[in-house]
């Protein structure tokens, strides 16, 4: 097999040797790319997986150093992820490889943009997660990375800072999930830096947020337009209650989790989602403020369509 993918990348590299630098060259290194993550994904033996992965990203590595390959969108990916900075500084790329005791390791790199060089830089991102002993708060760079697939992008600035917000999805292991707010950042050499305290009101100083919850469950977690209620401060002699407004803002919003027996709050494999309670935050001068209780309802997806019913009467000569 080992040969076979050898002989493959050989002739793609020959090919590409005498193609024109193009929109199809590129399409054709994405279709190579999809085709080989295929069969990293359906591998049965872990040591074949392992060694089919490091063939994919000494490939993806391969086409990313070449002239042009920042400018292609990677729009038909489906077995791993790429994003794209509105501000088109970098695109990151992720994946996972699952292991035979079902744990997840993740992969990736950042592609960005260095003045000084006046090129490209690629920076390879290795799971290290299993390695962070205090993952809430632990700031690095590409070589301290805790590993997740990302799949939504938001750009915060503070000052001359621009923070990258990344939601990502980790499988972790036999027993539990994880969705992650991960900060991603450049220092003055454009190196990623993974990790910032520029979360407000949240438990704890903490650098990324992480939420772990058991396998049988599905946590929401996404960027969206909401409307919730904000207390106005204002007591109404009528209701005998404090008036509160809607307000309607884009925030990171996401199911509140809770344990499934009470008897065992503190373990992850039994805490799951309730959707009825949502907690979030809403950017506020470069940074996440955080919300507690969110009574959110997002006015950008479509309400079915009022449909009258006649009330049904119980008559016993029926």
């Amino acid at each position: 097999m080992k040969k076979l993918l050898c002989h493959i990348m050989l002739m793609l590299l020959c090919t590409a040797a005498f193609a024109q630098k193009s929109q199809s060259e590129f399409r054709f290194w994405e279709d190579s790319l999809i085709a080989l993550r295929d069969i990293v994904m359906n591998e049965p033996n872990e040591t074949v997986r392992l060694e089919m992965n490091e063939e994919f990203m000494t490939l993806l590595e391969t086409v990313l150093q070449k002239p042009h390959s920042f400018e292609y969108p990677w729009d038909s990916v489906r077995n791993f992820a790429v994003l794209a900075s509105p501000d088109k500084v970098f695109k990151i790329f992720t994946w996972h490889v699952v292991k035979k005791d079902y744990t997840v390791e993740n992969f990736g790199f950042v592609q960005v943009y260095n003045e000084s060089r006046k090129k490209h830089v690629l920076f390879p991102l290795y799971d290290k997660r299993g390695t962070i002993d205090y993952p809430n708060t632990q700031v690095g760079n590409h070589n301290r990375w805790y590993g997740a697939v990302y799949y939504k992008m938001i750009p915060v600035k503070e000052k001359n800072i621009t923070y990258y917000t990344l939601l990502g999805l980790n499988g972790n292991n036999l027993f539990t999930n994880q969705k992650i707010i991960e900060i991603l950042h450049f220092n003055k050499e454009m190196v990623p830096v993974f990790g910032a305290r520029i979360f407000k009101n949240y438990p704890g100083k903490v650098s990324r947020v992480i939420f772990e919850y058991s396998k049988n469950a599905s946590l929401h977690l996404n960027y969206e337009t909401q409307e919730y209620l904000v207390s106005t401060g204002k007591y109404n002699p009528k209701t005998r209650q404090v008036d509160y407004r809607r307000v309607t803002s884009p925030m990171i919003i996401f199911d509140q989790l809770i344990p499934l027996d009470e008897n065992v709050p503190s373990i992850p494999a039994y805490m799951v989602p309730e959707s009825s309670l949502s907690q979030g935050f809403i950017e506020e001068d470069g940074r996440w403020l955080f919300m507690k209780s969110v009574i959110g309802s997002n006015p950008d997806k479509v309400k079915p369509d009022y449909e009258y019913k006649p009330r049904q009467i119980y008559n016993p000569n029926n």
